[in-house]
């Protein structure tokens, strides 16, 4: 039986392979003659039969340049190609952007290719579940990352701080008036997958004293020994599997490219990790009888063993969120992070006003650490946060599709081909749209003329705007609606601790070597610094970093 199930479906690979190019072929072009096009709006050339603008996206040097020039020309939504030449929807407008992300609730899903992509790294967690599958667990996860339950967590962002303070304060030595060049991509990520590991699931990673774990490993070389770009036939790959039926798609991924079975590793050894973790906290509460904790594990463990199976979890979405939890919850902060300190150090001044509110907490505190008010109360502290995620979104860019037809309002009229002026775009079933929300974020006609500049001041006496978006100080760097992140105030409360211990005890100076005049923003997945001409040389922001008196 087991030879014969082979044998079955190895003829139906090979059936696949061999009439899938012209099945698509037809399928592609009696699904676009019925699929209403966006041919009325105005957008960039397509340059390629195969890549359109997706691909030039991907390769730009530097994270939104194209954009910007895009937007300029043709306003907040227009049309641009993706793979296949098939038509793909960008949008920078705040209604817009309100209306599929929040208004519509599930009716714009993420593509099928999205999901699929993600399904390898994170399995079954709440960053690959849509509509009701995508509720339950979002509810399950809810109060663990509730405000009240994450002021507990402060203790624990302050300690791991204090030891990358003490890390850089041995590393500098006897030479810490004068400073010393620190790469700071390479302990960032350390703090924050200690503080996920432990906080989460009281795991450590042991990243910052020098532990190696499996995890941690694998966790290092994700994507450092992929090539910054996927070649041509994978990306054409991926784009054909996105559009051919669910079953041949399914046959397909079971032939993932080398990258994706990096991430596969990467989600097995979560698994593995988990497993162990998982299993011991489910019998220390059946075994005490436990109440209900509200901390991650233990609001994990409860919904596995929920009743209602409207509300439970099975052992692979438990699994699968754990996964989830500490790849998104680790290397995006760390990268908010280092961008925020990349800003501050061409910002000496910055710098100095958030060192002066610091002192004023210490005065009031004395030897206390600062609590969660404390933290809030710093209004250009903060202020220095929200631009850095305004300047330097996490994710810049999100994928979704219409789920059905529809037709999407604009707050920013645009003119069409034709010359005529429209404050709404109809859409078809499939239509896939692009949501620019790092476009959003430097959009004048919301920040202002400067929006594409430094500016912390803007939010310490912020304008009302008509449109009022995200989950945090009306960005999109979080995203927005029913899958807006939901670890956002777990991200702002470390980044607080974070940029708190390190500017209190240290002063960011760009080094004489004018390195920095070099590094680039670019665009792969979060925004990665990488120096000019020098990309294979890894991730790099080094900073002149000099201990204060």
């Amino acid at each position: 039986m087991r030879i014969r199930s082979m044998i079955i479906f190895i003829a139906k690979v090979i059936l696949a392979l061999v009439l899938l190019p012209p099945v698509y072929i037809i399928y592609g072009l009696v699904y676009r003659c019925h699929k209403r096009s966006l041919k009325f709006l105005r957008g960039p050339v397509n340059t390629s039969l195969f890549f359109g603008a997706d691909y030039d996206l991907l390769h730009q040097e530097e994270t939104g340049v194209l954009e910007k020039k895009w937007f300029e020309e043709y306003g907040t939504a227009f049309r641009a190609s993706t793979y296949f030449s098939e038509d793909m929807l960008m949008l920078a407008d705040p209604k817009a952007l309100h209306y599929v992300t929040v208004t519509s609730g599930y009716r714009f899903p993420k593509p099928q290719d999205v999901r699929q992509i993600t399904a390898f790294l994170m399995g079954r967690g709440v960053l690959n579940a849509e509509g009701v599958i995508h509720n339950r667990q979002r509810k399950a996860l809810n109060p663990a990352f509730s405000a009240k339950q994450l002021r507990q967590f402060l203790g624990l962002f302050q300690r791991s701080t204090g030891r990358l303070v003490e890390k850089w304060q041995q590393e500098l030595g006897n030479s810490a008036s004068e400073g010393s060049v620190i790469n700071v991509t390479t302990w960032l990520p350390k703090i924050t997958l200690d503080v996920i590991g432990e906080s989460a699931f009281n795991y450590h990673f042991g990243s910052l004293d020098g532990k190696e774990t499996e995890l941690g490993t694998i966790f290092e070389n994700l994507f450092a020994e992929s090539r910054l770009y996927p070649r041509e036939m994978q990306l054409l790959y991926r784009a054909l599997r996105r559009n051919v039926p669910v079953s041949v798609a399914n046959i397909l991924l079971q032939f993932p490219t080398k990258e994706e079975k990096r991430y596969l590793s990467f989600l097995n050894a979560s698994k593995k990790v988990a497993r162990p973790l998982f299993e011991k906290a489910s019998a220390e509460k059946t075994m005490r009888n436990e109440s209900e904790g509200k901390d991650v594990l233990s609001v994990l463990v409860h919904a596995n063993q929920e009743e209602d199976p409207t509300k439970a979890l099975d052992e692979d979405e438990v699994l699968s969120q754990m996964a989830t939890i500490i790849l998104a919850g680790h290397e995006t902060t760390a990268s908010a992070m280092t961008w925020i300190l990349y800003a501050l150090t061409k910002s000496p001044k910055d710098q100095e006003i958030i060192y002066r509110e610091i002192q004023e907490v210490r005065e009031r505190n004395g030897d206390n650490e600062p609590s969660p008010q404390d933290l809030d109360s710093m209004p250009f502290f903060n202020a220095v946060i929200k631009e850095g995620l305004r300047l330097y979104p996490i994710v810049p860019t999100i994928n979704r599709e219409a789920q059905s037809d529809d037709v999407i309002p604009l707050e920013f009229p645009i003119t069409t081909v034709s010359g005529e002026e429209i404050s709404q775009i109809p859409v078809s079933k499939g239509q896939r749209l692009s949501l620019c929300l790092g476009m959003y974020n430097r959009l004048p006609q919301a920040w202002g003329d400067d929006a594409d500049q430094w500016n912390p001041g803007r939010f310490v006496n912020p304008t009302k705007k008509n449109t009022t978006l995200g989950v945090y100080a009306n960005l999109l760097s979080f995203s927005a609606g029913l899958r807006a992140c939901i670890g956002w105030r777990f991200a702002v409360m470390e980044l607080q601790a974070i940029l708190f211990g390190l500017t209190e005890k240290f002063e960011f100076c760009a080094p004489a070597s004018g390195v920095l005049d070099e590094i680039q923003a670019v665009p792969f997945g979060v925004i990665i610094p990488l120096k000019k001409g020098k990309w294979r040389e890894g991730k790099q922001m080094p900073l002149l970093v000099k201990a204060r008196r």
